[in-house]
């Protein structure tokens, strides 16, 4: 199906643009994003939604995304950036579901030069990440059953304290 216009953009390390406006052609961009992870060019994907009141060649910041980085196809990390029910943007790890109850045991993951520590419920597949990827370019949430760690230290309020009102965490400050 042909939508009007492109609903949600995708973003690398290497480019971004608007996602497909043929809603059969998603699940196919999304793999390929998620796939090259770890090629030695890219280094994180992410999607995110986009107004339609948006003009077709503008790119703007969005507070609310969904975000992976690692190797694929077996070392990969999901976060996702989401308001909460007071208005204030929240970033998460995302974990199969059960492991929201896991010691505080790390693994790394590799991001280019740069290791991140997640919990081994969070070392997710490239599968795994596809289809939260879907999940996400379909309803904006994470399925019910997956857990989700909150990074307090990447919400909106913390990042205002450490920046000053007003300003955004610089996009070279957050994950990927």
């Amino acid at each position: 199906m042909r939508l009007e216009q492109a609903t949600h953009i995708l973003e690398s390390n290497r480019a971004k643009m608007r996602m497909s406006e043929f809603t059969e052609e998603i699940p196919i961009q999304i793999a390929a994003g998620i796939n090259r992870l770890g090629d030695g060019e890219y280094t994180y994907y992410s999607i995110y939604p986009v107004g339609a009141e948006v003009p077709y060649d503008e790119f703007p910041y969005s507070h609310e995304w969904i975000q992976a980085t690692g190797i694929a196809p077996d070392r990969l990390t999901v976060e996702i950036k989401q308001r909460d029910a007071n208005g204030v943007h929240r970033l998460y790890t995302i974990g199969r579901p059960g492991g929201a109850g896991e010691s505080a045991e790390t693994e790394p993951i590799q991001n280019g030069d740069n290791t991140y520590l997640i919990r081994p419920a969070e070392v997710l597949a490239a599968t795994d990440a596809i289809a939260l990827f879907q999940h996400y370019y379909d309803t904006h949430t994470v399925p019910e059953a997956w857990s989700l760690r909150e990074q307090p230290e990447f919400s909106d309020t913390a990042v205002a304290e450490q920046y000053g009102e007003g300003e955004q965490c610089p996009p070279e400050t957050r994950l990927p």
